[in-house]
């Protein structure tokens, strides 16, 4: 099984959760770029992971901290080869090779493979392929399901075709976290959960067997006595239909609370009730009207968890959790809790 970590662990704390991920035993971390790599590497994580897309200029620090690159063009291979011979690594060094069958963002395209097959060979003493692999479009709609048959069945000929010209074992992996769920029958050797380890998928009868694993809490900094006509927060949209009590919550869109929730498009908890946000949301604050509340200044604030889940604060706005999750500011605070 590979883990992604990355964009900070979908927004929760990189080196945090790789070093669980590390004790539970997972077989790799997938991480998007080098510089992800080499913070989980300084906190001391071990467990090999795949870069999905390595910076040529850094390949030098890939190397260095024994990081596994994803190659995807020839270019690119020829490239990492030059670094791993200037290095005089003691044996070939482990990369990933990635199909494109129809998500056409990066991997060698069918039609090259021949080429591609032919210069592995030629820096066979350079390099070990490790996996090879391609990557679902839209396996979390129904709608394509056909389309995601012919890409696994597009990747089963290509790879096929692939590890035949190789004498040594190759592993394959294909699965995303709602391909995990939604099409098992193409697990191959290895699986990427990515979304799925943090609580949330797209399958409706999958999610309610997940347990929510982050939330976003806040606390009440200020209270107010408004009155009925007044408005609240930048540009005035926020108006006072009738006399009312303002909370003011130190969590802004520079923290990741979107500012498309202003104005009643999302409601956080205070003693288990409901506070709409009133007005814009601003850059650092927000505003929720707690008029039907009984609630003072320390008050617990709930933004999203296990009720008022980040999915459907996602559906609120049009767009999905990941986006929700990894635009969570640095500087908001991460407490793990382990049980």
């Amino acid at each position: 099984m590979m883990v992604m970590v990355k964009a900070f662990s979908y927004g929760l704390g990189t080196y945090e959760v790789a070093q669980v991920l590390e004790k539970e035993g997972v077989d790799y971390l997938g991480v998007a770029n080098i510089l992800e790599g080499v913070e989980i590497r300084k906190a001391g994580v071990q467990t090999p992971i795949m870069v999905m897309n390595p910076e040529t200029a850094s390949f030098n620090l890939m190397i260095k901290h024994q990081l596994t690159p994803v190659i995807f063009s020839i270019h690119n291979l020829h490239l990492f080869a030059k670094k791993v011979e200037k290095s005089k690594q003691l044996k070939p060094y482990p990369i990933h090779i990635k199909i494109d069958t129809g998500m056409h963002r990066l991997g060698i395209q069918p039609e090259e493979m021949d080429v591609f097959i032919t210069e592995l060979k030629k820096l066979s003493h350079l390099i070990k392929i490790e996996s090879v692999f391609s990557h679902l479009a839209a396996s979390d709609e129904p709608s394509h399901d056909s389309f995601t048959k012919s890409q696994a069945a597009d990747f089963e000929k290509y790879s096929s075709y692939f590890i035949s010209h190789f004498d040594y074992e190759i592993d394959r992996h294909l699965l995303n976290t709602n391909g995990i769920l939604r099409f098992n029958e193409y697990s191959y050797n290895m699986v990427r959960l990515g979304i799925g380890l943090y609580g949330i998928c797209a399958d409706e009868k999958s999610q309610k067997k997940l347990k929510n694993v982050s939330t976003l809490k806040t606390k009440i900094s200020h209270l107010i006595h408004v009155k009925k006509g007044d408005t609240i927060g930048y540009n005035r949209n926020g108006i006072a239909d009738t006399n009312k009590i303002i909370a003011t919550i130190p969590l802004g869109y520079a923290d990741g609370f979107n500012r498309l929730l202003s104005n009643g498009k999302w409601e956080v908890l205070i003693n288990n009730q409901k506070a709409p946000v009133i007005g814009n949301i601003s850059m650092d604050m927000a505003m929720v009207d707690v008029t039907h509340i009984n609630c003072c200044v320390g008050d617990e604030v709930t933004v999203f968890g296990a009720i008022n889940t980040v999915s459907e604060m996602a559906q609120r706005i049009q767009t999905i959790p990941y986006e929700l999750l990894t635009i969570i500011s640095p500087r908001v605070k991460r407490v793990f809790i382990r049980n």
